[in-house]
């Protein structure tokens, strides 16, 4: 059912930003970042629905608990970039959503890299 609503919201919202446009082109922009946050904010309780099951997966992984956080923190830089590169982009700023788009990917690289030296080493200390 939230996600019924949080569609109308969307495409209601976007209609008016559309309307007022015409009118102001400020206006629009600024309901278009308010129903951004308003979208945010359902995805941040979702995110926490996700949290709490990733705690129960917490039992089961012990030591590797780690590689857990490491995925969940560059899923939330994924959103982050994407929110904000989102909200670049409608503002007509293009280029600077490529950028926070291209400095998401980096960083998300960046913290792959100890997964990927540990297997590595993982694959080096079975070969012998």
């Amino acid at each position: 059912m939230d996600m019924i609503k949080i569609a109308t919201i969307g495409v209601v919202s976007i209609l008016i930003a559309v309307s007022l446009k015409s009118y102001k082109a400020e206006y629009g922009i600024y309901v278009a970042v308010a129903v951004c946050l308003v979208i945010l904010e359902y995805t941040t309780r979702y995110f926490m629905q996700i949290l709490s099951g990733m705690e129960a997966l917490q039992g089961y992984l012990r030591d590797h608990y780690s590689y857990l956080s490491l995925l969940l923190k560059a899923v939330g830089a994924t959103y982050a970039c994407e929110f904000c590169a989102g909200i670049c982009r409608d503002a007509g700023y293009g280029g600077v959503a490529g950028q926070m788009e291209m400095l998401g990917k980096v960083y998300i690289l960046s913290m792959g890299m100890p997964v990927l030296l540990s297997l590595m080493e993982s694959i080096q200390n079975i070969a012998g």
